[in-house]
């Protein structure tokens, strides 16, 4: 494959485009992890018109290359405060979180995940959030340098199965 071939197209999903993007984003999911349901749709899935569509603090870019179709998703949501490990680190409406960061493993390590954030972080700028963060796992090969690359700083790390490294980084306007 050559560069050209491998430079997608990233845009926010459209409301045709759902069933597409969601597929996409559970069929990674479930071999990235597959210790969850693949038959449960997350909540902002469920309801995905309304936590991504519906409102103006929120987003899901997908990825797509050619006859490929989708390879790669990437959004983001207001934080929810919801994470213990790092309770009270963000004042309410001021961090984004970053959710469903996925690239079909066929086309990884060609760039298309940072091409993800760098857009993400473009429209991100417009949102009037002031953090972005995110959690991600150290099982996963090359998951906590990737997010060192794109500028994101260690904040907490959760000893556990799941093995959750919290990431954020400051966004600059």
């Amino acid at each position: 494959m050559t560069e050209q071939q491998l430079k997608p197209e990233v845009k926010p999903v459209q409301s045709h485009e759902i069933q597409e993007a969601i597929d996409f984003a559970m069929r990674v999911r479930s071999e990235v992890f597959s210790m969850i349901d693949p038959s449960v749709l997350p909540k902002d899935f469920q309801q995905f018109t309304e936590h991504y569509l519906d409102r103006n603090d929120a987003i899901f870019l997908v990825a797509r290359l050619g006859e490929a179709g989708i390879v790669g998703s990437i959004g983001i949501m207001p934080y929810d405060g919801r994470i213990q490990a790092i309770e009270g680190r963000y004042s309410a409406s001021t961090a984004a979180e970053i959710v469903k960061c996925y690239v079909d493993p066929a086309y990884r390590r060609h760039g298309i995940g940072s091409l993800l954030v760098q857009e993400l972080e473009q429209i991100v700028t417009r949102m009037r959030y002031t953090t972005l963060y995110l959690h991600t796992h150290r099982f996963l090969p090359g998951a906590v340098d990737f997010w060192e690359r794109q500028g994101f700083a260690f904040i907490a790390e959760e000893e556990n199965e799941w093995q959750i490294v919290h990431m954020d980084k400051p966004i600059h306007f």
